[in-house]
């Protein structure tokens, strides 16, 4: 546990670190900042902080260690996983007889050594590190791309300090993007701070610091990416949105842009919109054979509603164009109204929502109904009336696609209710509902077995809060594992980082998913306003798999992580 603010105050009035009225003064701010005490101390520079880290360390009884003094070897960076390192604060920098060294923020967290030292078989033993000194440490689990990243700047100047004008500028906006998409990054951040502009790449679902370059080249790398996206490069105090291709060594690469104006600056976000992203197919998403039995026979009625669920990023608009091109032919005229327009589908007609001309997914809609259309995508059923038109065209002879924000299949449906459809309009025209998460890929280059306890099952269960019974799931999964023995183990399957998945031990993606066909009995449950709960017992009565066994199933088959799919369907 943190140390106690009272002892804290003490120590440092002892020392005579602070006098009473600057301690108060501090105290005021941590309390208005929403920091502890021990953070604002830090970021005041009020005391030394050597000073500050000898007196936070002697107080947990815990050694200071500065991890600048270390190499630390890649080997001990696939022991703990970047998300769980980043979110807790430490990182291991030595391994020696049998004993993890790691250094941490909070060296009392008993739990997480004693999940530690369950995990890796080793005695843990804590010290006390800063925040900032943990925080440059863990860049460490990108020290590979960051290398590759920087021997690519390098190539194209000698100092990048000494970038002056828009040819140069873009000259590195160029790399950037190119570096990029050979990564297979989804989104590219330029983040304005104090003193530099900070790169990052959301790659495999997480983002990732790739550099930090001087803030001074901020401005200009912004105009350049203003000027391809045909943006206005004289405002720099409201948001702005654009899109651009770029053909760089062969690869024609579409970008989104969103431009912010941030408080050090105008941060910039471009998701990347690659022709390589078109060419998924239904077999490549993740979906089981039975699964995909499911889709094929839905997506071939010729009326109804087809809903695609889950949160943001969760691979929803890349499933549905995928099922849009399975359908796409010179006989079948699909239109899609959408905010954005993700990828140009060749033979669909795509409206692009803009609220400045009051285009919005109802009014597109209403107006896609009478352009006599087979198949309609609506990017987002938001509100009612987006909802009411997408109902009232599936009952009308329409096959209708739709995304919509909730956290399972089951609970899809009395979504729909609550934004005032009648049930049994619901009833009467929704086919499927599916719903999906992305989650990383075991990279293949460094995956390796290993063995796991039903009593460290157990552990994983209690620790991620979870409602799902995995030991249960486990055995209906696999009948040779003896689940009613606590040390009985089974195999799985981890990444230990290389240099092909840069360190993290995962590569590429696929999906977890659950799909509801929605049968008679559940048609008549819908009638009766069932809850979710009803609803999913029901549908798994039926053979529904839900997305935690699915997880649990690629898990056992070496596709993914236990930790990969825990973190996943506990968000």
């Amino acid at each position: 546990m943190p140390i106690e603010q009272t002892l804290l105050e003490k120590t440092i009035l002892e020392q005579k670190l602070l006098t009473k009225v600057e301690l108060e003064r501090m105290k005021k701010h941590a309390a208005s900042s929403k920091m502890s005490l021990e953070e604002a101390l830090f970021k005041s520079e009020k005391v030394p902080d050597d000073d500050l880290a000898k007196l936070i360390a002697g107080l947990y009884e815990t050694p200071l260690v500065k991890l600048g003094d270390f190499t630390i070897p890649e080997k001990l960076l696939t022991i703990v996983p970047y998300r769980l390192a980043a979110t807790k604060y430490l990182i291991p920098f030595k391994q020696e007889n049998g004993i993890l060294y790691i250094a941490c923020n909070n060296p009392h967290d008993f739990e997480l050594i004693h999940f530690l030292s369950n995990k890796t078989g080793l005695e843990i033993i804590p010290h006390y590190a800063t925040k900032n000194d943990l925080k440059k440490a863990l860049k460490n689990y990108n020290r590979d791309i960051n290398q590759k990243f920087d021997k690519l700047l390098k190539s194209a100047f000698e100092d990048p300090h000494k970038i002056e004008s828009l040819k140069d500028a873009a000259k590195i906006v160029d790399n950037i993007i190119l570096f990029a998409f050979q990564n297979n990054a989804s989104d590219i951040h330029l983040e304005p701070h104090k003193e530099f502009l900070v790169v990052r790449y959301r790659i495999d679902g997480l983002l990732s610091t790739i550099a930090e370059l001087p803030i001074k080249i901020a401005d200009l790398l912004t105009t350049r990416i203003k000027v391809l996206a045909k943006m206005r490069t004289d405002e720099h105090r409201a948001a702005q949105d654009g899109r651009f291709k770029i053909d760089l060594e062969n690869n024609e690469i579409t970008l989104r842009v969103s431009i912010v104006p941030t408080y050090d600056g105008e941060k910039v976000v471009m998701r990347i919109l690659s022709a390589s992203n078109q060419e998924l197919n239904l077999e490549a998403l993740g979906y089981t054979e039975k699964n995909l039995k499911t889709i094929k026979n839905n997506i071939q009625k010729t009326h109804g509603i087809i809903l695609m669920t889950g949160p943001t990023g969760s691979g929803k608009t890349t499933t549905l164009y995928t099922l849009l091109k399975q359908l796409n032919a010179p006989e079948v005229n699909i239109s899609t109204i959408e905010d954005p327009i993700e990828y140009r589908l060749e033979g669909v007609n795509q409206i692009q929502v803009n609220s400045k001309t009051n285009l919005t997914f109802a009014d597109g809609l209403r107006a896609l109904l009478r352009q006599d259309p087979d198949v309609i995508m609506v990017g987002e059923i938001r509100d009612e009336e987006t909802a009411s038109i997408a109902i009232n065209a599936a009952l009308t002879g329409h096959l209708v696609f739709a995304t919509l924000h909730t956290n399972d299949a089951s609970s899809t449906l009395p979504r729909l209710t609550e934004m005032n459809v009648e049930p049994f309009l619901i009833s009467a025209t929704v086919q499927m509902v599916v719903a999906q998460r992305l989650i990383r890929k075991i990279c293949d280059h460094c995956k390796k077995p290993y063995q796991i306890t039903i009593k460290q099952l157990d552990e994983f269960v209690k620790k991620y809060e979870l409602k799902a019974d995995l030991v249960k799931i486990l055995s209906a999964l696999d009948k040779n594992i003896n689940t009613e023995d606590p040390n009985a183990s089974f195999g799985l399957y981890k990444g230990e980082g290389c240099t092909a998945c840069n360190g993290s031990g995962y590569k590429g993606r696929t999906s977890i998913n659950e799909i509801i066909d929605v049968s008679d009995p559940l048609r008549k449950s819908i009638l009766d306003n069932a809850s979710p709960k009803v609803i999913e017992d029901l549908a798994k009565k039926e053979g529904m798999i839900t997305m935690v066994v699915d997880g649990m199933s690629k898990t056992l088959q070496g596709i993914t992580s236990l930790e990969e799919v825990l973190r996943v369907i506990r968000n």
